[in-house]
Order: C-alpha cells, then sequence, then structure tokens
C-alpha cells in the first residue's frame, strides 16, 4: 500500500522509518508524528477540494495521551484515522466533531430568510465575503459558532453566515417545505409589501431567483400574490413577476437566447468579489446566476465551473464556439506550475463574450483582435465548456434534492 504524505507518493519503508526514528525519540512525541503523519495522509487521500469538504484536525498531548481535535464532513475518514491509530498502538481521546454537529438537535437545515445572506470564509463580518446565497435557498446547517452557521449551499460550496438571517428547521419540516406550494420571483429586484397593492410599505426586498412559499388557494385574478417568508413575515409580490416554483421547475431549459436577456440587462453591474445575486457579482457568480435562469445550479468558483460541461475544441480557431459556452481565462500549465483558472466568461456569437469583469462591472468584450473591445491582453483562454446539452451538465432544480 502506499501512504502519501502533502500528495508526495511515501512507500511503506519510509514510513516505518519514520516510526522509527520516532520510537528511539520520546514515547510521547512519537506517538504525536505518528499521529500528525496519519492526518496529513488521510487528509490528502480523502479531500480533493476544501471548498465542498471540511476535514480541519489537529493532534496535540493530553494527560492521558494523545487528543484529537477538529472537525470533518467525512466521518468514514474519521474511523480510518482511528483505526490506523490503534494499529500503531497510539492511546488518543476522540474529540472530532462530526458534522453536521450532533449539537444542533436534528435542526440541520435552514432556509434563507433575507435577500440575499453573504457567506463568509470564517465566522466574522471582517472575514472575506465567499459566496451569497438568495432568500428561500435551503442550505444544510453544519455547526453553530457565536451566532453564525457553517452551511452548505445547494452546490456543495461551505461557507458561514449569521444565524440571524436563517431559518432553522429538522428533515421533516424541511420535507415540508419541499412539498409546499412556491413561487420562483423572476424579476431582476423588486419589493415585498405588507398589502395587495403598489401603496404598501415594504417588508423585504426581493432578487431574481429567490423562492417563497405560497397559499395555494390564492385567486387568480389578483394582481399580487401572497407570499410567506420563511421566518414567519407575510407579504406581497407583484404576481407578474412570480411563476409557480414546481411548474417553472419541469418547463425552465437553459436557453441561450432567455439566458442573455437577463446577462445584457445586467449590463454595467458592478463587480461584488463573492457576489452571486443581481445586487453585484463576481466572474463566476455572474455566470452562475445567468445559468440560475436556465434551471441549473453551476458551481461556485470558475476553478469549479471548469470541470462541468464538454469541452469544446478551440485551439487555433473560435469555429467550434456556440452560444452559451463558457470561455475560462488563466495561467497554462508550465514544468514548475499547474494550470490556474482565474475568470470565466460566457460567449454569446459573433466572437463576443459577456462577462463581469475584474475592471469593475458587466461589459462585453471580443475574441477578434480586430474589434475595438477586444479581450484584454492579459485574458488567455484555456478552455471552452458546453453546458447545455453536455452528458456532465450541472444539476438542475428540478433534480436538486434539496428543492424537490
Amino acid at each position: 500500500m502506499l501512504y502519501q504524505l502533502k500528495k508526495r507518493i511515501v512507500r511503506p519503508w519510509i514510513l516505518f522509518a519514520i516510526l522509527g526514528i520516532a520510537a528511539s525519540c520520546n514515547p510521547g512525541q512519537n506517538d504525536l508524528e505518528v499521529s500528525n503523519f496519519l492526518i496529513d495522509s488521510i487528509q490528502s487521500q480523502t479531500i480533493r477540494d476544501s471548498r465542498v469538504e471540511v476535514f480541519v484536525i489537529k493532534a496535540s498531548f493530553s494527560n492521558n495521551g494523545i487528543l484529537l481535535k477538529g472537525k470533518t464532513t467525512h466521518p468514514e475518514a474519521v474511523d480510518k484515522l482511528v483505526n490506523q491509530l490503534q494499529l500503531q498502538h497510539v492511546v488518543f481521546a476522540d474529540s472530532i466533531v462530526r458534522l453536521p454537529d450532533n449539537a444542533l438537535h436534528g435542526k440541520i437545515w435552514g432556509i434563507v430568510t433575507i435577500s440575499v445572506a453573504n457567506l463568509r470564509s470564517t465566522a466574522a463580518n471582517s472575514a472575506e465575503m465567499a459566496t451569497q446565497a438568495l432568500m428561500g435557498t435551503p442550505v444544510m446547517v453544519l455547526q453553530e459558532e457565536n451566532g453564525w452557521c457553517l452551511v452548505q449551499t445547494p452546490d456543495k460550496y461551505i461557507a458561514w453566515t449569521e444565524k440571524v438571517g436563517l431559518a432553522q428547521m429538522t428533515q421533516n419540516q424541511l420535507d415540508v417545505w419541499k412539498t409546499s406550494a412556491r413561487i420562483i420571483f423572476l424579476a431582476d429586484n423588486g419589493l415585498i409589501l405588507d398589502s395587495p397593492d403598489s401603496k404598501g410599505k415594504p417588508i423585504s426586498d426581493i432578487v431574481l431567483g429567490s423562492i417563497l412559499q405560497v397559499e395555494s388557494n390564492t385567486k387568480s385574478n389578483s394582481q399580487f400574490i401572497p407570499v410567506d417568508l420563511p421566518d414567519g413575515r407575510k407579504g406581497f409580490l407583484s404576481k407578474a413577476d412570480c411563476k409557480d416554483f414546481k411548474t417553472w421547475c419541469e418547463q425552465v431549459a437553459p436557453d441561450p437566447g432567455i439566458m442573455f436577456k437577463t446577462a445584457y440587462y445586467s449590463m454595467g453591474r458592478p463587480y461584488l468579489w463573492g457576489g452571486t445575486s443581481t445586487k453585484g457579482f463576481d466572474c463566476s457568480g455572474f455566470t452562475k446566476t445567468i445559468y440560475m435562469t436556465g434551471g441549473l445550479i453551476l458551481s461556485r468558483d470558475a476553478s469549479q465551473q471548469v470541470l462541468q460541461g464538454t469541452e469544446v475544441p478551440i485551439k487555433g480557431s473560435w469555429d467550434e464556439l456556440q452560444p452559451g459556452d463558457l470561455l475560462f481565462v488563466g495561467r497554462a500549465a508550465t514544468p514548475e506550475l499547474p494550470e490556474r483558472i482565474t475568470h470565466v466568461c460566457m460567449y454569446t456569437g459573433d466572437s463576443e463574450f459577456i462577462h463581469c469583469s475584474g475592471m469593475g462591472r458587466v461589459t462585453v468584450n471580443s475574441l477578434d483582435s480586430t474589434r475595438y473591445n477586444h479581450m484584454p491582453k492579459s485574458y488567455k483562454v484555456l478552455h471552452a465548456k458546453r453546458m447545455i446539452g453536455s452528458i456532465n451538465s450541472p444539476v438542475s432544480f428540478k433534480s436538486h434534492p434539496w428543492y424537490n
């Protein structure tokens, strides 16, 4: 069997040599080194993307031997670690939290209650914004800490958000929500009012893609539809801006023409690091939002989106591109460094693409070097991916088990 340490192959005789050297030292130090070696080895074998998986475990000395602390979304990896430590006769105490945390008492689900919830890299408002989740988005709650929740979004991204922006629930309560009458808001943005007329006072704003429960016996001739916010507030939305969620799931398709209407309507919208809503986007948040209007749930980051879809050949020519294909920009691989994807754009046809640029806004550029809006010189298109009709297409809202 081969062991891995920080992605390097470690053969058994090397492992035994490490253990033998440690054994000649302090026995407690030996156990600590063995424990950390096994943690690193199992982590490198288990975790492929720390943005969608958690394996944060450390070994330290305790009065009764080695103390294992941390958390993970991979309980089977902990079982493997425990078995290997026992084989090495290491005395240890297991204080590793398996996520979702048992301290949640079954309330491992949440529905976002505000128009756009900011999700951050750590449990602090000063931390980097990693992504966002819209009102009505179901999330899995993994852990709570000082008024914050570590959550996983439907695209599997894991980050922290404030507990006050969630309505937490059990599995049974989520199942009820999934079978309830719901609408999806399809306008760019709007207001939820406290009365069914345009003179009503706002109780919340709302953005494209939000999902709300609605009374199933709503009168069809009303211009406003009564909605229930996830935190219990009640209000009214313009019926023209909404569609029955179940019907939308059945009928929606990633049609480039329809998606481009949303894309072009976003022209000039500001760049926002971590943004995935019509209030502001980053590059992958923009493509994710546009494909959401086509019923597909793209992965969060450009370096994850490039792993979806079907590769379109682009070497020496752009002739194979079709409207709706995604173009991925970055640094090509070298003998010293791996490939690195840093940006994503959506091809619109006639050599042009639309993207939310690091230059500060949603804009259109061209692949044609003779045009005034030729793409920046720093851009190197490494891949083109076709999401529409691909056997490796992103999951749809219709088939995602958290929604239906």
